[in-house]
């Protein structure tokens, strides 16, 4: 077990339910296979668009990093991968093609949220517990300023332009502005309690926001970073994916073990499916038909089909999964395994 897990303020009774429900599902069982080196985008096995109902997930390899890894994000490119390593106070930086670490940055205390500017030159880590971010000189491989940001910094995400980047400001109840020309704070948005995931649209007019101590979804216009609407979803959301339509907004739910749909024209949420236990990170698979999510209190990954919102499939993967970042083209995942200080490579085969 690690820390972090879904905070003190729920009740006994409303923890227990997602593990009561789930002793009713069927966990698949097996190692995880052994490391096989492949190109990115040309992975052994992996079924490119899939079509659901003919494939199924696999773990491809496990990646040791530092110690209880929270976030982890593709650099431009593809080549390198960063995990932060909230236990270490470390990024550990992975090379993609060997499935390996290659090297480790020190950064600030508590490192969660990751995202890379100026095409890559840059890398921001949010650092919960010193309440900063720091910002890496790829290149390098060390830091190179410390930005001072709200309280209990987690969730990093990267305009589509590039220009700014939001950092959710777990404990100020605000998304933190960041212009990435100058690496400073431009602007602070108060949005609900406690604010975790951040997802732009492909064009960056909009981004959706999860706080999860409201358990709703504050909808930013980012032309004006003023909240536009506000959406009620399931118990503790925490895990925000837009589709790349923009016509769909999934957002895990942790406590309540649920994803809600949210139809992004109207702002509503018109299906919720139930998953596995403590449901925290979400991605699309290549062809946009399949996506991922995965159970932090379950040690698995769910897929679902997108147009009927029915699970296809479940796998075991590491302790205390979190969060994920897709592959080139989305045919291959990665995942942080919080609980065994790991990263797991994912795809699905026939």
């Amino acid at each position: 077990m690690s820390p972090d897990r879904p905070g003190p303020r729920r009740s006994l009774a409303r923890r227990l339910l997602p593990a009561v429900l789930t002793c009713a599902v069927l966990a698949t069982t097996g190692a995880p296979a052994a490391a096989v080196a492949a190109p990115p985008g040309n992975v052994p096995g992996a079924a490119s668009a899939a079509h659901p109902g003919s494939v199924r997930p696999v773990v491809l390899a496990t990646i040791k990093v530092g110690l209880n890894p929270r976030m982890v994000a593709f650099a431009p490119g593809w080549r390198l991968a960063y995990a932060s390593n909230a236990g270490s106070n470390t990024v550990s930086v992975i090379d993609v093609r060997r499935r390996t670490e290659i090297g480790t940055i020190p950064v600030g205390t508590f490192p969660y949220g990751i995202g890379f500017v100026r095409k890559g030159a840059f890398a921001y880590i949010a650092n919960r517990d010193s309440d900063d971010v720091s910002v890496i000189d790829t290149a390098r491989r060390e830091v190179v300023k410390t930005i001072p940001v709200g309280d209990a910094p987690r969730g990093v995400a990267i305009a589509p332009n590039g220009r700014y980047a939001y950092v959710s400001s777990t404990g100020s109840g605000a998304i933190t502005v960041i212009d990435t020309a100058t690496h400073a704070v431009s602007a602070t948005i108060p949005v609900g309690l406690s604010p975790r995931g951040i997802a732009f649209t492909p064009k960056g007019e909009t981004a959706y926001i999860a706080n999860s101590d409201s358990d709703t979804v504050s909808v930013i216009d980012t032309a004006t970073n003023t909240v536009t609407a506000t959406i009620p979803v399931g118990d503790e959301p925490r895990g925000v994916l837009v589709t790349p339509d923009s016509r769909t907004v999934y957002v895990s739910n942790t406590i309540g073990g649920t994803v809600s749909v949210i139809k992004a024209r109207s702002n509503t949420v018109t299906a919720t499916i139930t998953v596995g236990v403590n449901p925290r990170g979400l991605a699309l698979h290549a062809g946009n038909r399949i996506a991922y999510v995965a159970n932090s209190g379950s040690d698995t990954v769910n897929i679902f089909d997108t147009r009927t919102n029915a699970i296809l499939g479940e796998v075991a993967v590491g302790d205390d999964p979190r969060y994920t970042a897709s592959g080139p083209g989305g045919r291959f995942l990665y995942l942080t395994n919080t609980g065994s200080h790991s990263v797991t490579v994912l795809t699905l085969a026939h």
